[in-house]
């Protein structure tokens, strides 16, 4: 069995960054031109909702306590984001919370090194941008905003 090669087009996905570590987990990704554009903008349609509970069932069966999955139990209190591609500028830009500049529990976050490995792991051009969110800060999700 061949190991996955990786083709070296764009991606779109999610992601989870552990700031101790400086380092991503929990990502997905399609490659961008298998994407459909919704409302001019396009994306990978898993959720970190559905991939975290996921995760977590698997961890527990497991009985695997180290897993940040079995620890945690609520996907929103670890950084996240997503990858977009918009449809209009033809360019790429990841959304994530206010946890890019506001660190997370004590930990500063180096905004050119998650750069860095979202541009290696998604192979992003260098030129994409973050856009802050309300949705992807620490202890928010869409869940949360309907209750």
């Amino acid at each position: 069995m061949l190991p996955f090669l990786d083709n070296g087009k764009p991606k779109l996905g999610i992601f989870w960054y552990d700031a101790a570590n400086q380092s991503l987990f929990g990502v997905e990704k399609i490659d961008a031109e298998k994407a459909s554009f919704i409302n001019g903008r396009a994306t990978i349609s898993k959720l970190h909702k559905t991939y975290w509970q996921k995760q977590h069932h698997r961890a527990e069966a497991k009985c695997d306590t180290k897993s940040v999955f079995y620890q945690e139990h609520n996907y929103t209190l670890i950084p996240r984001g997503r990858i977009f591609l918009d449809e209009a500028t033809d360019s790429f830009y990841v959304c994530v919370g206010s946890w890019l500049h506001e660190g997370v529990a004590g930990c500063k976050v180096d905004v050119e090194w998650l750069h860095e490995l979202l541009e290696d792991e998604f192979n992003l051009p260098a030129d994409f941008e973050f856009v802050i969110d309300y949705h992807w800060d620490l202890g928010h999700g869409w869940s949360e905003e309907l209750m």
